[in-house]
Order: C-alpha cells, then structure tokens, then sequence
C-alpha cells in the first residue's frame, strides 16, 4: 500500500475546504501536455476546481481548468507544487515525498 489512508483522506478533506486554489505545474508536465496528439496549452500556473482520489495506483488527483477554457487536466498531486501559503501544504508536500518514496522502491 502506497498511501497511509488516514493522512490522505484527512489531506483531501483539507484541499476541498481549500477549492478553488492555485498550483504550480512542473515543467516536464507543460510539455508533455504540449506533446500530446491533441496539445493541451497551459500556464506555469493554473487553478485546481476539483480534487478526487484514485485508489493506490493514481493518489490524489487535481482537476485543473486550463488556460484553454474548453479543456479540463486531471493531473496527480506529485505533479504540481502547492504554494507555502496554503493551509494544506506542509501535509501536501509530506504525501508527495512519501509516494514518490514509495514509488521509487517499486522500480
């Protein structure tokens, strides 16, 4: 089991509270999007108007509404960086080291 349920579900609980709210992308998620057969543009920065949770093999999912307003990016939470300011960023970036951790050791 990747996630420890009981942190995960009181982080989720945390960042609904929080909806809407603001994250970074990285860089190499920009440019796959931009890769794609169908090319998604987006900004270094975009907002997330929905969470949800995909069991162990997807974690915690952020819905982000793209730049492009017809388009909608669901992206994991290992693939966007929370701002300090937000409540739930200390307990983000821990769930974030510890399934990239966990992940890794799968290899």
């Amino acid at each position: 089991m990747l996630d420890k349920l009981e942190k995960t579900e009181a982080l989720l609980n945390a960042m609904e509270q929080a909806l809407p709210f603001e994250v970074g992308l990285m860089p190499e998620l920009i440019a796959g999007l931009a890769r794609q057969q169908s090319p998604v543009a987006v900004k270094p920065v975009e907002t997330v108007t929905d969470i949800s949770y995909a069991g162990d093999e997807g974690g915690i999912m952020c819905h982000v509404a793209c730049s492009d307003a017809d388009r909608m990016v669901v992206v994991s939470l290992t693939h966007v960086r929370v701002p300090p300011t937000l409540p739930f960023a200390a307990a983000a970036l821990s769930y974030q080291k510890h399934r990239v951790k966990k992940l890794k050791k799968q290899r």
